[in-house]
């Protein structure tokens, strides 16, 4: 067991580094963020009713909206197409750009999107989104404002823009890959950890899970609800120091073996210090078992001086710890646990935390945790 935590505790602090060399790579590696930027300037600077970027899936057989601009921009993104359908399939197929001011008269037009939006498509120019020599996508824009056809000037421009578009969606591409991988190291340390006590199994990525949505409700960016995510899974990582056989006892802990326990926050910010990925979070780990009311450790802060990570994990922790099955009791159902936490909201319990948490629950959304 410890060889193989060992193992994964560099295999994360690797991944950590080939992150942040990744990032400083391109400001802008969040996908969706990079896209809409990249399009909201090709819909300017053509001067057209719509456009849309399209990317291949992984089997490389269908092309889905990643994004599309202009009146029925939201309705088109529901559906995708397959390699070789309608124009912009045919340019995948091709890797040869298209220009067509009539598209009535073109074979290779599909009217089933106009069909499907109620939108008129009169003529379109797309071209491929090419990485080198792989295509992985398509740039299109429709309908030239002005009854104005579309030229080789405009040909040009969206080329270049699809030339220098391509390079920076393979790069955050890449980095998407190496995060995905990076939070599955994570979920595996985690799982290796939860593993020595069979009553803690899956403890830390369901109060990750937990404290993910109540930060949805608090601050929506994806950014901070990543830190929460890695805050929460990462939370009792200091028990990879802590005695095994103090963590499975089944006999009441001693005072000792209590003060030794009280140790793992502590423990799990020295753990993480060394990761500079990782620095954000350490309040989260440190601070989960800190208390409103300053009765917490390992430091005994007091209200607000506890992080909003810590005051989010700390509930989600608890909430967890109340519906999960232990060896002396049953776990509680959802809303007896909320309703314990309730009692100690601003003792315990930071109240805006515990406001968020009561809503969850009565929208439903704590359901599928408790006995």
């Amino acid at each position: 067991m410890a060889k193989s935590i060992k193992y994964f505790e560099n295999k994360v602090k690797e991944l950590s580094l080939l992150l942040n060399i990744s990032y400083k790579i391109n400001s802008k590696l969040n996908i969706h963020e990079l896209l809409e930027l990249i399009m909201n300037l090709v819909k300017e600077n053509l001067n057209v009713e719509a456009c849309s970027l399209m990317l291949l899936n992984r089997n490389k057989e269908e092309l889905y909206f990643e994004i599309a601009l202009g009146e029925k921009g939201e309705k088109i993104k529901r559906y995708s197409l397959k390699v070789g359908e309608g124009i912009a399939g045919k340019v995948v197929e091709t890797g040869i750009p298209i220009i067509e001011n009539d598209v009535e008269n073109n074979p290779f037009f599909t009217s089933k999107f106009d069909f499907l939006t109620s939108f008129k498509t009169k003529s379109l120019l797309c071209v491929p989104l090419i990485y080198q020599d792989e295509i992985i996508g398509v740039i299109e824009v429709i309908n030239k404002k002005g009854r104005r056809k579309f030229n080789k000037n405009d040909l040009k421009l969206l080329q270049a823009i699809a030339n220098q578009a391509s390079i920076a969606i393979k790069n955050a591409l890449l980095y998407q890959d190496l995060k995905n991988l990076f939070f599955d190291t994570i979920e595996s340390l985690v799982s290796a950890i939860d593993a020595k006590d069979p009553y803690t199994h899956g403890h830390s990525k369901r109060v990750s899970e937990i404290a993910v949505m109540i930060a949805k409700e608090i601050n929506n960016s994806e950014s901070f609800l990543e830190k929460v995510k890695l805050a929460g899974l990462l939370h009792d990582i200091g028990k990879i120091g802590i005695d095994e056989r103090i963590l499975t006892k089944k006999d009441k802990l001693t005072q000792e073996e209590r003060e030794i326990i009280k140790k793992h926050p502590t423990i799990g910010r020295r753990i993480l210090e060394p990761i500079e990925l990782l620095k954000d979070i350490i309040p989260g780990v440190e601070e989960h078992h800190e208390r409103y009311d300053g009765s917490g450790y390992p430091k005994g802060l007091r209200g607000d001086s506890i992080s909003l990570l810590g005051r989010i994990i700390s509930v989600a922790d608890v909430l967890d710890a109340l519906t999960s099955d232990r060896p002396y009791r049953r776990g509680l159902e959802a809303e007896l646990a909320v309703l314990e936490i309730g009692k100690l909201s601003g003792i315990e319990f930071d109240p805006f935390i515990v406001s968020i948490l009561n809503d969850l629950y009565k929208r439903g959304k704590l359901n599928c945790f408790g006995s």
